[in-house]
């Protein structure tokens, strides 16, 4: 495992170093999926025609995060259980 230190710009942007760029071989333009648990920050590469798929799948969960917060509040009313 490599480690190495990236300044974030005024406009929230950072430079993934060239080790590291080239060992995922991301060009100009390459896709990157980004999660962050609170304290953690996780890229990885994604293919261009996987970009599709993974945005249909993000949108999927928003609308079941949307579903199971109604559902909560709900039973916290004393709605359906």
């Amino acid at each position: 495992m490599h480690v190495d230190i990236a300044s974030v710009t005024s406009k929230g942007q950072f430079t993934i170093p060239q080790r590291f760029r080239d060992a995922l071989k991301l060009t100009a333009g390459s896709k990157m999926v980004v999660m962050c648990d609170g304290k953690h920050l996780l890229m990885t590469p994604i293919e261009p025609h996987e970009t599709e798929a993974f945005r249909t799948l993000v949108a999927e969960v928003s609308k079941f995060k949307t579903r199971a917060k109604n559902l909560a509040a709900k039973q916290k009313k004393g709605g359906t259980k």
